[in-house]
């Protein structure tokens, strides 16, 4: 073995912890166990992988199921001095060749390439000369038949390996999986006895809600506008929507490009390239376009249209904020999206995949009609059982829209689907319900005879919208359920009847249609730095240097990674390798250019230091560490708890007090800490942290010395 795990995490990556389970996965693979990685989107999957590859030398392969995945990766691997290279389609000989060259010589640490490399024989004879101790299936839900993104090259993967005269470890890894697609990886990749660990599917980053707009162009026109030229992403159902939402930006001077299949393989290049350089900051696109961006700084994916799940939905939503910061998900729900949704699935051939389609499909609509949490809802479809069930940090969690009692209506509801069947012997659909409820005169509801149920024409008040909505709130709240099936029926629970029979109060949050402009976006609140007019100078510094090398600006450095420099504002070297992101490579292939910067910035503003800097207001993510810290919980337990790392969670509590927020010294520092930190920075006569870190004890924190340091005013 060449350097140790956490050797290899600080000096090629720039990290100082590990987040949870990364530890475990890259002990089992150095271990020689295959493991089963499922982890949201965000929390290091990759590092799962290539710290174990740099950690045994040798070669170890990698199967990506994307052109453009393989390229982010090897791009940001040799950013930070990794040696890694892809084989791809669009490669011609002559390179091919060079790459294979330089894998057989030993000179390529990581080798990326698409499942359907091993269908061909050249490729396969090629392979099992290389002596893999590694090997890696990344978003290994495309082998499952159950999975959103089923892709059939991933079927022969496990006999590829095979071939191998010595078995390497195997090991799988993603962001969403349930319970059914989990088993399938196992089966199909043939996995022997592997560890596998969900380490939760939460993104505490992410803010998600649910809007009904009356006019959705409108409200999309305002909500980009509100995010001032971060980059984002919407998505739409099909080809006419997208070709639709981005002819209307256009003509309203928003920048955006398009992506969808109907465009040649030339123009999909150059608009994802445009939109993956920050050229263009507004991608609109059907879901042809994501699974292999590994874009950090998507600041928010708006869902024009509902999507067919909350598989999709979710994979699709998690593309924003995976530097970690915050990050919003909005989708835009209208009832005819159901329409458009059942009418995708209607077209596979496949009974049974068109009956799981149809159930994926009613749980995105309850998601998309519940009054609860919107996490929790997401979480509990994922098999979390236990999640919190609220976040206060979704639109209906936070929201201030009132509740309305409908005890009566749903009664009026559920009594009818109960006479329906009673009369007629069998169950029926939402639309002959409401046709009921309504008091219609068609035929069929007087060959029925439901004209004479006590029920018929019990809601000739309302509006069938109105109904319609209450409807879908009963579904989704489990008093109503609907069968599968291209003719889907109501049936009522057993929780239907207990509260027919109960004196239990129903109360339904009222339905909104409020333009962005009327309130505030979630997005509007959710700064990304503390300081932004230094981040700004930051971020172009960063986009001349990406330029140059034709690499994306979020290779150079994450925008976690710039948000660290403005909060820290790093005076040396040595302070500068502390911040999140910077490695040996990286500081010296950039750290000149961003300090000078940054020196630039403070004699701009003389007054300015990591702990007078203005400010902004705490964070959802940042306000919940406050409280749990004024609780009395210390970093390591709210750590524990929120699956960050203690630096992070401390970063949290600090921010909070230096916007005045009272916290106990204990947080962060003991009494001999701090006599400890404040004698050596006297003895040494300087306030710079890597100098005083240096001569501490390696279990005191950066953020003791700097609030010890701001407390002195040293």
């Amino acid at each position: 073995m060449l350097k140790s795990p956490i050797e290899i995490l600080k000096d090629v990556f720039g990290f100082s912890s590990f987040r949870k389970g990364q530890d475990a996965l890259i002990e089992h693979i150095l271990k020689g166990r295959d493991v089963l990685g499922i982890m949201p989107t965000g929390a290091g999957k990759s590092l799962c992988y290539q710290i174990p590859a740099l950690s045994l030398g040798g070669v170890s392969v990698v199967v990506s199921p994307l052109i453009s995945l393989m390229k982010d990766q090897v791009d940001a691997l040799c950013q930070n001095g990794v040696t890694a290279a892809s084989l791809n389609s669009s490669m011609d000989w002559d390179e091919t060749k060079e790459i294979l060259d330089s894998v057989r010589r030993g000179r390529v640490a990581l080798l990326y390439v698409a499942p359907e490399r091993f269908e061909n024989g050249a490729f396969r004879e090629f392979f099992v000369t290389l002596g893999v101790g590694l090997f890696v299936i990344d978003e290994a839900h495309c082998v499952s038949q159950w999975g959103h993104d089923f892709r059939p090259s991933y079927m022969n993967l496990a006999a590829a390996i095979s071939l191998l005269p010595k078995r390497p470890v195997v090991a799988a890894f993603t962001a969403t999986a349930t319970p059914e697609v989990r088993d399938d990886i196992v089966q199909k990749l043939r996995l022997n006895n592997p560890f596998v660990i969900t380490t939760g599917f939460d993104r505490e980053n992410l803010f998600f809600y649910v809007e009904r707009p009356g006019d959705k162009l409108e409200f999309l026109l305002n909500y980009v506008r509100k995010f001032n030229g971060a980059s984002g992403i919407v998505y739409c159902s099909t080809r006419k929507a997208v070709e639709s939402v981005h002819d209307f930006l256009r003509t309203k001077g928003v920048s955006s490009t398009r992506y969808h299949a109907g465009l040649d393989d030339g123009e999909r290049h150059r608009n994802q390239e445009s939109f993956i350089y920050d050229r263009t900051p507004i991608m609109v696109a059907t879901n042809a376009f994501g699974m292999g961006i590994d874009k950090s700084n998507v600041r928010y994916v708006l869902h024009y249209n509902m999507p067919s799940s909350i598989d999709a939905y979710y994979q699709e939503a998690g593309r924003a904020g995976r530097d970690g910061l915050p990050s919003e998900c909005a989708l835009l729900f209208a009832s005819k999206d159901i329409v458009t949704a059942r009418y995708l699935i209607a077209q596979s051939d496949n009974e049974e995949s068109k009956q799981s389609g149809y159930r994926k499909l009613q749980a995105i609509i309850d998601y998309c009609n519940t009054g609860n949490c919107l996490r929790a809802s997401i979480l509990e479809y994922f098999g979390e059982a236990n999640s919190p069930k609220s976040c206060a940090a979704c639109g209906n969690c936070v929201s201030a829209s009132e509740r309305v009692d409908v005890t009566t209506e749903a009664k009026k509801i559920l009594s009818c689907v109960y006479r329906i069947k009673e009369r007629t012997g069998r169950n029926f659909g939402g639309a002959l319900l409401i046709d009921v409820l309504h008091g219609s005169r068609k035929e069929q509801i007087k060959t029925l005879g439901l004209d004479t149920i006590s029920t018929y024409a019990l809601m000739k008040e309302y509006n069938r919208d109105g109904i319609r909505e209450i409807v879908s709130f009963l579904t989704a709240d489990g008093y109503i359920e609907v069968s599968d099936g291209d003719y889907p029926v109501l049936s009522l629970t057993d929780s239907a009847l207990a509260f027919l029979r109960g004196q239990e109060k129903l109360l339904m949050r009222k339905i909104e249609q409020k333009a962005v402009t009327q309130r505030e976006s979630a997005g509007s609140k959710m700064r990304v730095s503390v300081n932004p007019e230094l981040f700004e100078r930051l971020r172009e510094l960063r986009r001349e240097i990406a330029a140059a090398q034709n690499v994306p600006p979020y290779v150079v450095f994450a925008d976690a990674a710039l948000n660290g420099m403005c909060a820290t504002l790093p005076k040396d070297s040595g302070e500068f390798l502390q911040v999140p992101g910077v490695g040996q490579v990286k500081l010296e292939k950039y750290g000149p250019r961003f300090l000078q910067a940054i020196r630039e910035w403070l004699l701009e503003h003389k007054d300015a230091t990591p702990e007078t800097k203005r400010v902004a207001p705490l964070s959802e993510t940042e306000r919940i560490s406050y409280e749990m810290a004024s609780q009395g919980k210390s970093a390591k337990e709210i750590a524990d708890i929120r699956k960050f790392t203690v630096g992070t969670v401390e970063g949290h509590v600090f921010k909070a007090f230096l916007g005045g927020h009272f916290v106990a010294e204990s947080f962060f520092v003991t009494p001999e800490e701090e006599e400890l930190i404040l004698g050596v920075a006297r003895e040494l006569n300087t306030d710079y942290l890597s100098l005083i870190k240096e001569k501490l004890p390696p279990d005191i924190s950066y953020n003791a010395i700097r609030f010890v340091r701001h407390k002195h005013k040293l």
